[in-house]
C-alpha cells in the first residue's frame, strides 16, 4: 500500500512539474504583449480595453512592452464599435487600427514583434477577438524568423469558444499549428466550474451584473483609471443609446464585462492578487 501511495505521489509531482515547464513566464525585459480586440458586435471589448488600460497604470505591469490592435475581427456579423479615443487614452500611440487599415496594421504589428523574436524574446498575444489577423502577421514573420522560434516564442492566448468559432477555420488551424497556443477557461464563467471549461488553465470570472462596479469606476480616486471607464461608458452609450439589447451580456444590466482580460491575468501570472472582480477593482481601478 505504501508503495502505491509513493508511486501516486511521484506521479502527481511529475505532472505538476511538467505543467510548470509547459507554462511560459512573461519576461518584462525581453517580451511584448500584443493586445488584439475585435469590438464586433459585443461591447465587452470596450470594458476590456478600459480594464487593460487600468492594469497598465499599476506597478504590476510597470515596464511591460505592449502594442494594441483595434478591429481584430473574424467572420462574425454585426456592427463594429469604434473606440479610437479610448485606445488613445489607454495605449497612447502604441496601437494600430485594423478596422481602417488591415494590411497596414499587419505591417505595424510585424514591426513590433520581429525585433523581440530576433532578440530571443517572446510575443504574447491577448486574443481578445479572432485569429484572422494573427494568422496574417505570423505568416509574414515566418518569412524572417524560423518556424521553430515562432512555434516556441509566439504565445497565443484565447479564452473564448465563440471567438474561435468566428475565426476563419483555415486561419485558426494555421495559428494553432504555427504558434504556442493556449486555450484558457472562459472568463465569462466562474473559476473551476463546469461551464466555460476549456482545458487545464482555470481563470476567474471577469464580469459582474451589479451596477456598483461601473459606479465605483466612474467615481474612482484613481483619476487616470476613472477617465478610461467614463470614456468606455460613453462609447457604449453612444452606440446603444437605449442600452445594449442582448440580455446574455451583463452590460445589458449596467454591469461590467471585461472577460477578455483573464488572458492578461494569465499572461502576467497575477494569481490571487486579482482573481475576482472585487480584487480587480481594488487593485487596478479604485486605488
Amino acid at each position: 500500500m505504501k508503495t502505491k501511495l509513493l508511486l501516486i505521489t511521484i506521479f502527481i509531482v511529475n505532472i505538476t512539474f511538467a505543467d510548470s515547464i509547459e507554462r511560459p513566464v512573461f519576461n518584462k525585459k525581453k517580451d511584448i504583449l500584443i493586445a488584439q480586440f475585435d469590438s464586433k458586435p459585443d461591447p465587452d471589448d470596450i470594458h476590456a480595453q478600459a480594464a487593460l488600460g487600468s492594469m497598465l497604470l499599476h506597478k504590476d505591469l510597470k515596464g511591460v512592452k505592449y502594442y494594441a490592435v483595434a478591429g481584430a475581427i473574424g467572420v462574425q456579423k454585426g456592427k463594429y464599435i469604434d473606440s479610437q479615443n479610448l485606445f488613445n487614452m489607454a495605449f497612447g500611440k502604441k496601437w494600430t487600427d485594423a478596422h481602417k487599415d488591415w494590411q497596414g496594421s499587419v505591417k505595424n504589428i510585424l514591426n513590433k514583434v520581429l525585433p523581440v523574436l530576433q532578440k530571443g524574446g517572446k510575443v504574447w498575444v491577448q486574443e481578445a477577438g479572432q485569429s484572422n489577423i494573427t494568422a496574417d502577421w505570423i505568416a509574414e514573420a515566418l518569412k524572417v524568423i524560423s518556424a521553430e522560434t515562432v512555434k516556441s516564442n509566439v504565445i497565443v492566448v484565447q479564452h473564448s469558444n465563440w471567438n474561435e468559432k468566428q475565426t476563419d477555420g483555415v486561419d485558426l488551424a494555421y495559428v494553432k499549428e504555427k504558434s504556442n497556443y493556449f486555450a484558457l477557461d472562459d472568463g465569462n464563467a466562474p473559476m473551476d466550474g463546469k461551464r466555460g471549461e476549456r482545458g487545464p488553465h482555470s481563470t476567474p470570472e471577469y464580469r459582474a451584473k451589479d451596477i456598483k462596479w461601473m459606479e465605483l469606476a466612474k467615481l474612482s480616486e484613481n483619476k487616470k483609471a476613472r477617465k478610461l471607464w467614463i470614456e468606455a461608458d460613453r462609447v457604449i452609450t453612444e452606440m446603444f443609446p437605449k442600452g445594449f439589447p442582448e440580455e446574455w451580456s451583463f452590460i445589458h444590466f449596467n454591469g461590467v464585462d471585461y472577460s477578455d482580460c483573464v488572458e492578461n491575468w494569465w499572461i502576467f501570472n497575477i494569481g490571487n492578487k486579482a482573481d475576482s472582480t472585487t480584487k480587480f477593482w481594488s487593485r487596478y481601478i479604485t486605488q
